[in-house]
C-alpha cells in the first residue's frame, strides 16, 4: 500500500474542467485511466485524479529527483492548475467567441462541456505530435509510454509504471535514433534526434521554454526550423504549450469540418492553406481561436471513433 505525498482536492466544476474529455483526446499521451481514476505524471511527479461534480480530488503518489530545469510552484495545488491552464475560465472564453456567427461551434460547446486545452512540457509536447504523424491515439500513446520506460527514473503502482520522458541527453547518445526505431517510432525516430539536436544547438530546454515569451508568429517560425515540424505540429506545441491561445492546429480532420461547416473550398491542405484556414479561425474567435478549435477536434474525434466501433460490429 503506498502512503501518498499529498492527498487534497481542487474545487471545480466539470463544466469548467472534465478529465475524461481532456486526458484521453489527443492533447496528451501518457495518463492511463483505472475504475473512477486517472494515473499521470505531471513534469516531475506521478499524480493520481478523480472527479465528482464539485471537485477533483487528488494525491500526489510519487516525485523524481527533481532537474533544474523543472519551473517551481508555491503549492501543488498551483501547479495542478497550471497544467489545466485554470488561470482562464471557460465561462469567460465562451463569451469572447463569435458564436453568434458560428452554430456549429455553439452546438459543441453545449455538448462538450468541460473541455479545455492543456498547458504541458513543451519537449514533450514537441515529441508527442512529431510522433503524431500518420498515426492514432491509441499507438501514440503506446509509444510515448515506452520512450517513458527508457527514463533511468522508474515508480511502480497497480501494476503500472511511471516515469518521466528521459532528459534531452538521452537524445543526443550515438544510439539514440536506432533505440526509438526499435522500439516502434520508425522513420519519425530521425526527426525527434534531430529536432533535439537542433534544440540543444540553440540553448536547451531554456530555449524552448523562452518561446513561450515571444509572439505567435516567430514562436512558429523557430518551431518550423526543427526537424519533422510543419504547420501543424509547431500550432500544436504552440497552443498546448507555450501559451499560445490563438493558434489553430489545421490537420486533415479540421480541413473537412471546415469545407463541411465554414464554406472553405475544398482542395489540398497546403501550407499556405494551412496558414489561411488558421488566420480564418483567428478573425472568427479572436484570441482564444485554439481553444475554439479543439472543440471541433474533439467532436470530429467521437464521431470518428463511433464509425470505428461501427465497422468492427458489422
Amino acid at each position: 500500500m503506498v502512503t501518498p505525498i499529498l492527498k487534497s482536492s481542487l474545487q471545480i466544476k466539470t463544466t469548467e474542467l472534465l478529465l475524461d474529455k481532456v486526458l484521453a483526446t489527443g492533447q496528451v499521451f501518457r495518463w492511463r485511466k483505472s475504475n473512477d481514476t486517472w494515473y499521470g505524471v505531471i513534469r516531475n511527479k506521478v499524480w493520481a485524479l478523480r472527479q465528482d461534480t464539485k471537485a477533483i480530488q487528488y494525491d500526489v503518489l510519487h516525485e523524481f529527483h527533481t532537474s533544474p530545469n523543472n519551473q517551481r510552484f508555491p503549492s501543488h495545488e498551483a501547479e495542478l492548475k497550471d497544467y489545466f491552464n485554470l488561470e482562464f475560465a471557460l465561462h469567460d472564453m465562451k463569451a469572447s467567441w463569435n458564436l453568434e456567427n458560428d452554430s456549429h461551434l455553439r452546438n459543441l460547446v453545449v455538448e462538450h462541456a468541460g473541455l479545455r486545452v492543456i498547458r504541458q512540457d513543451p519537449l514533450e509536447c514537441l515529441i508527442s505530435f512529431i510522433t503524431s504523424s500518420c498515426n492514432n491515439i491509441p499507438r501514440i500513446s503506446s509509444l510515448l509510454l515506452k520512450l517513458s520506460e527508457l527514463s533511468e527514473k522508474k515508480w511502480s503502482f497497480c501494476e503500472m509504471s511511471f516515469s518521466p520522458l528521459p532528459p534531452l541527453s538521452f537524445f543526443l547518445t550515438e544510439h539514440a535514433e536506432s533505440t526509438l526505431r526499435h522500439i516502434g517510432f520508425g522513420y519519425r525516430a530521425k526527426y525527434i534526434v534531430k529536432a533535439v539536436e537542433s534544440i540543444s544547438e540553440k540553448g536547451g530546454i531554456e530555449w524552448l521554454h523562452s518561446l513561450r515569451k515571444v509572439d505567435l508568429g516567430e514562436a512558429k517560425e523557430e518551431l518550423e526550423s526543427l526537424s519533422g515540424v510543419g504547420p501543424k505540429v509547431a500550432s500544436c506545441v504552440c497552443l498546448m504549450s507555450l501559451d499560445k491561445h490563438s493558434a489553430v492546429p489545421i490537420d486533415t480532420h479540421i480541413y473537412q469540418v471546415a469545407v463541411r461547416h465554414y464554406g472553405v473550398a475544398s482542395g489540398s491542405l497546403t501550407n499556405k492553406r494551412h496558414s489561411e484556414l488558421e488566420e480564418t479561425f483567428q478573425e472568427l474567435h479572436g484570441p482564444f481561436a485554439g481553444w475554439a478549435q479543439a472543440y471541433l477536434f474533439y467532436s470530429n474525434l467521437k464521431k470518428e471513433s463511433s464509425r470505428s466501433k461501427k465497422r468492427r460490429l458489422r
